[in-house]
């Protein structure tokens, strides 16, 4: 941490902006977001730029006199960042200030502003390189996933949020992956009497449990290392905390490596929403939220098919149980692990190519807060059974983010860096779909989520399921041995006899 030389009163109340640059030569309204230090060597370089940023002031972590109006620290980020006159904000902190650079960078994309992390100059004189997931090594910096599918998220009804959450033991199941952590992020904001943390990753685990205890310290929270497919230990553990609301995350996600795997997918899609589904019903939870995802409409895939199967039980178990269960669809999300944006900049970090599998192949995108944000207000609408889509937008062609990609970070797309067209993965479709025909699209209170009436679940349908898995699970017979003695050609020809809905993949 630098230290300040100046003198540092206290912060003073926030005035109007206000720059003496000329109207007619200002660019888009700037906040800064520094210390005292990057401040300083920031505030010259820019009013080099032509036509150089319209500077409102800056945000510091402790009070400095500067040549800038100091606006405040970061505790006002969120109320200041949201003025209409912010066109974007500039970063620029130490590279020893990781933790609060990624709580700033989150709520930044929380609020779909535009920001851009500026590298210290002294960090890069020592060598010092930006913060992972900060910038590209090299390329022209971060890439603000909202660029990339051109969309804003809406404001979310935090007052129904609330009335589910606030007072409220909450259980998230894959708490340490992409969607879990930033709900566990927003749940701990609206003030649960308990929030528990279930993950079978350990070192995924340890992070979030570590981010809520530094970001939110008064709110009680259990981190619990478990695997939710393992049922008997799961019905002990909801016995034993009495969750009001739980959200269920966890999921194998990846399709090719599902194809290779689909006793694992469906042990960890199905088996394991069956066991925490049946777990929350036996605990008397009032609400039971599972994450699905638009591969399970019509699937191609044994990944998809395994989250279709977990819809129909969800489905059927809401209809002879006290407990509330409903479903949230949406695509893909940008910037979760092993997706678009973090393969892309690790392959521009090799210098290229960057890949696309199909020319033609398209997918719905949102940003994971975004996606986290609606989950949580699909789940406050929820009364029963329903399936909640969330507005994906138009779906996008990857070819065109790939090019959008590459022109964000400098570079001409395969001019500088090639994009190689290699051909769909396994269980891939050119497209996906949101819907199946004959769910009527209903609206809620908020206008990025959508409402699919289905047909009732077929109970007759949902026991030839459970029956015909459960000999395929445990055909030898002794309980323990899982999936032993079934072969991977056995359990897809299952799926695809017990879900006519399945599909062809994408052809190469």
């Amino acid at each position: 941490m630098p230290s300040y030389a100046d003198p540092a009163p206290e912060f003073e109340a926030v005035t109007p902006f206000t720059t003496s640059q000329p109207r007619s030569r200002r660019g888009p309204g700037t906040l800064l977001v520094g210390t005292a230090l990057t401040v300083r060597q920031l505030v010259p370089s820019l009013a080099t730029l032509e036509p150089a940023p319209g500077l409102l002031g800056c945000l510091l972590p402790k009070p400095a006199i500067l040549p800038l109006a100091v606006l405040g620290g970061f505790d006002q980020l969120e109320s200041i960042a949201a003025r209409p006159e912010v066109q974007q904000v500039l970063v620029s902190l130490p590279a020893v200030m990781d933790e609060q650079l990624r709580e700033i960078a989150a709520t930044l994309d929380r609020l779909g502003v535009a920001w851009r992390y500026l590298s210290p100059l002294s960090d890069q004189l020592a060598g010092l390189s930006a913060p992972r997931g900060m910038a590209a090594p090299t390329g022209g910096g971060r890439v603000d996933p909202t660029q990339l599918i051109d969309r804003r998220p809406r404001p979310l009804d935090e007052a129904a949020i609330a009335a589910r959450l606030t007072g409220k033991a909450v259980l998230i199941t894959g708490a340490g992956g992409s969607i879990g952590s930033e709900l566990a992020q927003i749940v701990a904001r609206f003030g649960p009497t308990r929030l528990l943390l279930v993950e079978r990753a350990e070192n995924a685990l340890f992070e979030i449990d570590r981010q809520i205890g530094g970001r939110f310290p008064d709110v009680l929270r259990k981190a619990v290392l478990h695997d939710v497919t393992q049922r008997d230990r799961t019905f002990d553990l909801l016995e034993e905390l009495k969750p009001d609301v739980i959200f269920h995350a966890a999921a194998h996600k990846h399709v090719p490596m599902m194809e290779s795997h689909p006793s694992a997918a469906v042990e960890n899609n199905f088996y394991g929403t069956r066991s925490i589904a049946d777990a929350a019903a036996a605990a008397g939870c009032g609400h039971f939220v599972m994450i699905s995802t638009d591969k399970a409409v019509n699937p191609s895939s044994v990944m998809g098919a395994s989250k279709r199967l977990a819809e129909l039980y969800i489905r059927d178990l809401d209809q002879r149980s006290e407990t509330t269960y409903s479903m949230v669809r949406f695509g893909n999300v940008l910037g979760s692990a092993c997706s678009l944006i973090p393969i892309w900049t690790d392959q521009l970090a090799q210098g290229g190519p960057i890949t696309v599998t199909h020319p033609q192949m398209t997918r719905y995108f949102m940003t994971i807060p975004e996606a986290a944000g609606l989950v949580l207000q699909a789940g406050a609408y929820a009364e029963g059974g329903e399936v909640f889509l969330l507005d994906m937008g138009k779906p996008i062609r990857i070819l065109d983010m790939a090019d959008r990609f590459l022109r964000l970070q400098g570079f001409a797309p395969n001019v500088d860096v090639k994009i190689e067209i290699t051909g769909p993965r396994p269980g891939e479709k050119l497209f996906e779909e949101l819907a199946y025909l004959g769910e009527d699209m209903l609206p809620t209170p908020h206008e990025s989520i959508r409402l699919w009436r289905t047909d009732p679940a077929d109970p007759a349908q949902m026991q030839q399921i459970v029956a015909t898995f459960d000999r395929l699970r445990d055909k030898a017979g002794d309980g323990r041995r899982r999936w032993r003695d079934a072969t991977p050609e056995a359990i897809v020809t299952a799926l695809r006899s017990l879900l006519p809905e399945m599909v062809t993949a994408a052809a190469g």
